[in-house]
């Protein structure tokens, strides 16, 4: 006889579950922590930000020039090159700061004159000396007259010739014991002076309201003492002479007078930079300097100079 079915196997419940308010705990892995880690990540990009452009700012550049640092000095030297030898129009904003200009010009001044004192005591040195090596002395200057080479290249770039009096004084310098050294150091300063006269064209492609901004900066740094104040003068002769008046002749360095130096060099490849460089620079003596090197006859010498002398 078969059994029957049984009556009390459980059914399925049916309908929703209960409602049950979220936990704080489940509302803070929802929201707050997600909250945390996106305002941690932007305050890293804020703060990296706020460093890369503080590294962009010229004061930067100028601590890092003026590092006792070998390492520091030489990395803010190549980033500055990088940034100097770029032509998109982000790059005019360094290349158009007069400011900036004058900096690195105090810089290259100063150093330039430590190097002129250091050649003398050097020679003096070499002078006395019975030591069959005694020119390796020289290589004592090697890294001032590295760092005098860069920032003359450095300034070369720009569309503001405050630089223009220190690569003068540079060119002018002839009576260096040490040849091969200074040499080098004139052909530089040459290469760079030649760069600033074919890069200061672009000063009248700038915005009128811009052009205005670095024509007032020099004026006031025309009114200070010197040498800066030669320098801002000698700028405003060769950029807008109407904006310098007549008074503030007395400190302007001429480039044409300098280039009439270095066609007596008795190095006949500064004789050669010298006559491409009348090609950017005009002036007084340009004519007659320009003739005398037309006769040149490739008298004197022709140095074999290389970097790592």
């Amino acid at each position: 006889m078969d059994s029957a079915p049984a009556n009390d196997a459980p059914k399925p419940e049916t309908g929703l579950p209960p409602v049950k308010p979220p936990s704080g705990r489940f509302i803070a892995q929802l929201f707050v922590i997600p909250g945390l880690i996106i305002l941690v990540v932007v305050a890293i990009l804020v703060g990296l930000s706020y460093f890369a452009n503080r590294v962009r700012e010229p004061e930067y550049f100028l601590q890092q020039l003026d590092s006792d640092n070998h390492d520091v000095r030489w990395r803010g030297m190549n980033d500055l090159a990088q940034i100097l030898k770029r032509t998109e129009p982000a790059a005019l904003r360094w290349k158009t700061d007069p400011i900036f200009a004058l900096a690195l010009a105090e810089r290259m001044d100063r150093t330039f004159r430590e190097l002129v004192e250091e050649e003398k005591a050097i020679g003096a040195e070499i002078a006395r000396s019975t030591d069959k090596d005694k020119q390796l002395l020289w290589r004592k200057l090697r890294e001032k007259r590295d760092y005098v080479i860069f920032l003359a290249g450095a300034l070369g770039e720009f569309q503001i010739p405050v630089g223009a009096p220190v690569l003068c004084a540079m060119i002018r310098h002839d009576a260096s014991p040490d040849l091969n050294g200074n040499t080098l150091q004139r052909r530089k300063a040459l290469w760079g002076l030649m760069n600033m006269g074919e890069n200061m064209k672009g000063f009248a492609r700038l915005p009128e309201e811009r052009r205005q901004s670095i024509l007032a900066d020099l004026k006031i740094e025309a009114a200070k003492s010197a040498p800066r104040a030669g320098w801002a003068q000698t700028a405003l002769y060769y950029i807008d002479k109407t904006a310098l008046p007549s008074a503030d002749m007395k400190d302007v360095v001429k480039v044409d007078e300098a280039l009439a130096v270095s066609a007596d060099a008795d190095d006949r490849f500064l004789r050669q930079l010298t006559a491409m460089a009348f090609t950017f620079w005009d002036g007084d003596q340009a004519e007659a300097t320009l003739l005398k090197l037309a006769n040149d006859r490739g008298q004197g010498t022709l140095l074999p100079v290389e970097e790592n002398d």
